[in-house]
């Protein structure tokens, strides 16, 4: 204790022990694991002013349903550890910062095994640098680089069957200078997806996932939900769609068909493909990758072989005529053919360049992926988009489109590329370059989705896809995944037409670069401090154009595929924000929410307050809302009024530092309460603890300081308080309420802290309303058409009009409509009035008030009188009312008054749903027993709620 001596480590479910109280001790070196600290000075006096050596209880961490890290600062070193104290220097040697990579490592190392799957197996998407690193020199697991990671895998994608099999067919369909338009538009929309990419790449340290952790991790979870589900079902399409091209051209050089079909001889041929790259894959990641480097110099040399045949080969027959013949010419414009026009064919060559995301899909096996990704995908492009330039016009330049039925040309021979590479070796290497290509994009595709699928899976957004988190032991690779992509890959293989399958791929992927784009601006839109990428060619502006124009793309390529997309995207989004899963990773939404209240909130600081614009905002003493959801519940009955509901809490008793505890343990913090046990009757509001020696002190505290600008509440809400007569009996100036005693909603600790805080209400100009047997309102009962029930409100003085607005925004209420005696159109209100016998002037005034007011009450008034002076009211006088001090003949009058008015209102309301009425004044020199005795009386009548404004008008009929 007190940095004396070694504890022992702190034990794994100590910080896995988020819901329940845990004690650990002091690290010696100032840290303490799960977000407790404790530092120690010279004279043994802690930073809390707490003697050094105590104990200290778990302070949970975040939201209490997850089990997370702690996002406090690693940089927690004791002072006088890290800092010489006279001069406040930083110290040499090993201690303080000369140690922080060490506490650092310890505490990747405690997430780290919070981190393991129900398995006991560890993600790969969770797994930190420390473990990364162990794991490399323990188990030999392989780490890539930029080129041979990331570049080599994105070309391999980018150069796939769309080069060698469709290229020359685009050419001829768009010609010479439209084809230069497609490639250049669909690269623009990968270099500013890449540098969006490239931005929130070097922003963090990115794992597992790809393209889906960037836009989970940027835009959130409900968006991040459904892009990784379809990206990855696009890659596992687009491992059909080379596998697909792997066949079609082993089936155009075997001539006659095997089965007798051509489509029929690509469906079987491809099954025994697919089944061999799922094999490869199975045997892992490492063999991959290095023939990966193997492929990708066979299809350079292919390339190379049909660059320099262009300038070799004329064959009339097969349409190749060579430089300077007129195939430039005949080839420039557009000639569409069999349906096709600009975007559909743009729709089959844009899966050309979707190979950007190879290097992302495998971030969490990359070296360093905040350098790896934007060098080798930036490269990656460039490099394949001057291919594709040359290409396009050398094929443009040298081949013919020659007529319809012809199967030479640009339009019907799939294979010209290998017609017009190098004699004798050129066209054996085109082939191989084909096959090469064709089957290490379907191996890299089959390779990333099951990747994505297990990223999605382990954050456990959709419960349903939860068995693809699990990974092998030995590799961590993710082969339920894999199987799962087999199956679909298997599916479109039966399509077995390449142009068919091409415009579904180019949806999920621009889709999935869209939403990159719109990543990349919400970061820096958001003004987050936290955004500081290191590659900085990037501009926001660039970014959302990039998303508008992913989006119109879509559009135009095929509208129906485009919006069954988002159809299905926007039901996956739906779900998600449905089940609300309990995750915060500190999205660019949430950041910017930040920004745009605070932006927001100084706009009204030149808000003077109006009538006009006058709601009540409440500041409701529940204590914690879940012991008195009654009176929460009533409250959101009143959110028609669109104000603030703040539901305050004290907290006393054993000093403030055990208090202190008591607020970071119980997540008091967190400022916010919501009960959806009901779907009608939602409460939901902002939740503010105070620390406080007394109750009434800790209600000026709130009182004084809740809110925010102007959004400040300025009504009070109050429960009875139901022991009133035992205190006042036993003369005890603090008695907590009985622990579940149902239906004492009040906080104060004695009748003059209760009375008390009335007066401080009225004091500091706020509304007060004091509510009383609302636990006997049957908030589960089924509506009721036929009910007679009213709501009754007896105004008895003229406080501002709060006594007519509060019930008036409670009768807009669905749940009130449904229970009372008008049924579901409006609710029955009763406005009550006492007057003097015979006297209908106020009847008269009081109805023609509401009808300029707007309150449509003016038919339901009806006038009282009170009654005469009983022996029960002189003996609650001669009971309650004894003090020196009070004026007996005021007091005497005043209690006179209101018993006669509880009277009248047991014998009136005593059918009403809820009553409200007129909250008498707590008047100085009134003892306050007696004033209770009022109050007390004044709300046996059932569900009540007395409630005063503070003079302030809350109703106008004017326009200014």
């Amino acid at each position: 204790k007190g940095g004396r001596g070694s504890p022992p480590p702190p034990s794994f479910a100590s910080v896995l022990g988020v819901h329940r109280q845990e004690k650990i001790r002091r690290d010696e070196k100032g840290i303490m694991l799960g977000g407790a600290r404790r530092a120690t000075s010279p004279d043994g006096i802690n930073d809390s002013g707490m003697p050094d050596g105590k104990e200290l209880e778990m302070i949970p961490f975040g939201n209490k349903t997850e089990n997370t890290l702690t996002k406090r600062s690693v940089y927690h070193t004791t002072r006088s550890q890290a800092f010489d104290l006279n001069q406040y220097t930083v110290k040499k040697g090993t201690t303080g910062w000369g140690n922080l990579q060490q506490k650092m490592e310890r505490l990747e190392n405690v997430r780290h095994e919070i981190d393991k799957n129900d398995e006991g197996e560890v993600p790969v998407a969770l797994t930190n640098a420390a473990e990364r690193k162990r794991r490399e020199e323990t188990e030999g697991v392989e780490k890539f680089g930029t080129w041979d990671g990331v570049f080599v895998a994105c070309l391999l994608n980018i150069f796939g069957v769309i080069m060698f099999l469709r290229l020359p067919w685009m050419v001829g369909q768009a010609g010479i200078y439209q084809s230069i338009l497609i490639i250049l538009i669909a690269n623009i929309v990968t270099l500013i997806t890449a540098q969006s990419m490239s931005a929130i790449c070097t922003n963090g340290e990115v794992r597992a996932g790809g393209a889906y952790y960037l836009i989970s991790r940027s835009l959130g979870h409900r968006l991040g939900g459904p892009i990784g589900i379809l990206f990855a079902f696009g890659q596992a399409v687009a491992t059909a769609l080379y596998v697909i091209g792997f066949c079609e051209t082993m089936v155009l050089q075997l001539g006659d068909p095997v089965t007798g079909s051509e489509i029929n001889d690509i469906r079987v041929f491809g099954l025994i493909v697919i089944t061999v790259i799922l094999i490869m894959a199975y045997i892992g990641l490492s063999w991959i990758v290095k023939f990966q480097v193997f492929l990708m110099g066979l299809m350079w040399v292919s390339i190379a072989c049909v660059m320099i045949g262009t300038f070799i080969i004329r064959d009339e027959d097969k349409a190749i005529v060579g430089y300077g013949q007129g195939a430039a010419g005949d080839n420039f414009a557009p000639e569409y053919r069999e349906g096709y026009d600009f975007f559909s064919v743009f729709g089959v060559f844009f899966p050309a360049v979707t190979g950007i995301m190879a290097g992302a899909n495998k971030s969490g096996d990359l070296e360093n992926p905040g350098v790896n990704i934007p060098v080798g995908t930036l490269w990656s492009i460039l490099v394949s988009m001057i291919v594709y330039l040359i290409l396009a016009v050398q094929l443009g330049a040298t081949v013919e489109r020659r007529p319809e039925g012809d199967e030479e040309g640009l339009y019907e021979n799939v294979l010209v590329m290998v017609d017009i590479a190098v004699p004798y070796i050129g066209g054996p290497l085109v082939l191989a370059g084909i096959y090469a290509a064709t089957f290490s994009s379907g191996l890299a595709s089959i390779v990333g989705a099951p990747r994505i699928l297990m990223s999605v899976a382990q954050d456990n957004l959709i419960p349903a896809i939860k068995p693809f988190a699990v990974v092998r032991e030995r590799d961590k690779e993710p082969i339920r995944g894999y199987f799962l992509t087999y199956i679909i890959s298997v599916l479109c293989i039966l399509v077995g037409d390449l142009n068919a399958i091409a415009p579904l791929i180019s949806m999920f992927f621009m889709i999935t670069y869209g939403l990159v784009n719109l990543a990349c601006f919400m970061l820096d839109f958001s003004k987050a401090p936290s955004w500081r990428p290191t590659f900085r060619f990037y501009n926001k502006w660039v970014s959302l154009s990039g998303f508008f124009l992913s989006l119109i793309i879509m559009f135009l390529t095929s509208w129906y595929i485009a919006l069954a997309s988002v159809v299905v995207a926007g039901s996956l989004y739906y779900y998600i924000d449905w089940r609300d899963p309990p995750v915060n990773w500190g999205s660019a939404n949430q950041a910017r929410q930040f920004y745009d209240v605070e932006k927001s909130m100084m706009r009204m600081r030149h808000y003077k307050g109006h009538v006009k614009t006058f709601r009540p905002h409440y500041l409701v003493m529940t204590g914690e809302p879940k012991d008195r959801l009654h009176l929460a519940r009533f409250v959101a009955t009143l959110r028609k009024g669109y104000g603030i509901t703040i539901y305050g809490n004290v907290s006393t008793g054993g000093g403030y530092y055990k208090q202190a505890k008591e607020y970071q343990k119980r997540n008091f913090g967190y400022g916010y309460f919501e009960d959806n046990t009901l779907p009608e009757l939602k409460v939901r509001g902002f939740f503010q603890t105070t620390i406080a020696d007394t109750i009434r002190t800790g209600c000026r505290n709130l009182m004084c300081c809740s809110g925010l600008g102007v959004m400040r509440p300025n009504t009070l809400v109050l429960g009875f308080k139901e022991d009133w007569k035992e205190l006042w009996i036993e003369e005890q100036k603090e008695q907590k309420r009985e622990e579940g005693k149902y239906g004492d909603d009040s906080l104060g600790s004695t009748i003059e802290d209760y009375v008390g805080m009335i007066r401080d209400g009225f004091e500091i100009g706020m509304g007060l309303m004091v509510a009383r047997n609302l636990h006997k309102i049957d908030w589960n009962a089924a509506p009721d058409p036929a009910s007679k029930k009213t709501i009754d409100v007896w105004w008895l003085v003229d406080d501002g009009g709060l006594t007519c607005l509060i019930p008036y925004i409670l009768s807009l209420h669905k749940w009130w409509k449904e229970r009372t005696g008008k049924g579901e159109t409006k609710t029955k209100v009763r406005l009550l009035l006492i007057v003097e016998q015979g006297d209908l002037t106020p009847q008269l005034t009081i109805a023609q008030l509401l009808k300029m007011f707007r309150i449509p009450w003016e038919d339901d008034i009806k006038t009282c009188t009170l009654g005469k002076t009983t022996g029960d009211i002189l003996e609650n006088y001669n009971t309650y009312g004894r003090k020196e001090s009070v004026k007996k003949e005021a007091a005497s009058d005043k209690n006179d008054h209101w018993m006669k008015v509880a009277a009248l209102i047991k014998e009136e309301s005593k059918d009403a749903i809820i009553t409200f009425l007129t909250l008498p004044y707590p008047l100085r020199g009134i003892d306050e027993s007696l004033y209770m005795s009022w109050l007390d009386e004044l709300t046996k009548v059932g569900p009540t709620v007395l409630l005063r404004g503070n003079n302030e008008n809350v109703l106008t009929f004017y326009l200014e």
